[in-house]
């Protein structure tokens, strides 16, 4: 199995290498050709050959790595969810995120691998999701990547009673009448801040109890995670700048795929668990 992967996407790395070496010794030697009066249009001609090459054999490895993931994403979801499915050309639509009041509409939007399950009488959604920003002009115009990681929706039979966000320091303040609300735990209000309409609606459900648990889950994502509970669903976000599930060129395939795998499905099975969402404690009576 994983000899057969590697073996494909090896001669696509080599045209990689093939194509990097290319795009460099253009560049080298576009200063000189160009000072001396020589024919500079033969480097960009070069530039682009070399682009070209390594952006076929990327994508020729993407396509090794779907047929990949067909199969053994689904196979070792099935293990965790029996009954889940995995789609690893679909995945959130911008304005579902946007809705989740957690990332803004960006220029650049993609979203893959969804997966759809349920867990305890807890449906959820998963998926990949990367938001890129194009900044500058002229020149000076670069994309940036502002968000790349995993984002994850969890439904409920009846809605929250209040509406909630919960961010890290730094980002942006959100709209629609939420004010930033100070919890009485200085240490949290040192590592998430609170958003809400009033204090009460954060207090009823920020426990000292469930603080602590979404305290633990930050450092466990390294101040990447954000949360929002909104009408019947809960949203978190986890900006790791990871690209779950792809085989990268590069990287040796082995059995250690199949464990990162398994390390996502369980992650999510924690959400649930950790934050206890079977609970009564966030349905509306």
């Amino acid at each position: 199995m994983f000899e057969e992967v590697n073996r494909k996407k090896k001669k696509y790395e080599v045209g990689i290498i093939i194509g990097g070496i290319i795009v460099g010794l253009a560049a080298i030697s576009y200063l000189p050709i160009g000072s001396s009066g020589g024919p500079v249009i033969m480097v960009f001609v070069a530039l682009g050959i070399g682009a070209i090459i390594m952006g076929i054999c990327k994508s020729k490895i993407k396509i090794i790595s779907n047929e990949f993931k067909m199969v053994y994403v689904q196979k070792e979801l099935e293990k965790v969810f029996p009954n889940s499915t995995y789609h690893f050309d679909r995945g959130f639509a911008q304005s579902e995120i946007t809705e989740s009041r957690l990332l803004k509409s960006r220029d650049r939007y993609s979203s893959e691998d969804m997966i759809v399950g349920e867990f305890d009488g807890v449906h959820f959604k998963s998926s990949d999701v990367t938001q890129k920003e194009v900044r500058g002009s002229g020149k000076h115009r670069r994309v940036v990547t502002v968000f790349q990681g995993r984002v994850y929706e969890f439904d409920f039979n009846k809605v929250f009673k209040y509406n909630l966000l919960i961010l890290q320091k730094g980002q942006f303040r959100p709209f629609e009448n939420f004010v930033k609300i100070e919890m009485e735990s200085i240490q949290f209000n040192s590592e998430l801040k609170v958003y809400a309409k009033n204090d009460h609606e954060a207090f009823y459900i920020l426990t000292p109890q469930f603080m602590e648990k979404l305290m633990e889950l930050d450092r466990k994502y390294y101040d990447k995670i954000t949360f929002s509970f909104l009408n019947n669903k809960l949203y978190i976000a986890v900006d790791n700048r990871v690209d779950n599930f792809d085989i990268k060129p590069f990287q040796i395939v082995d059995s250690s795929i199949l464990r990162s795998y398994v390390e996502e499905f369980e992650d999510m099975k924690g959400f649930i668990t950790l934050l206890n969402l079977t609970s009564r404690m966030f349905k509306e009576f």
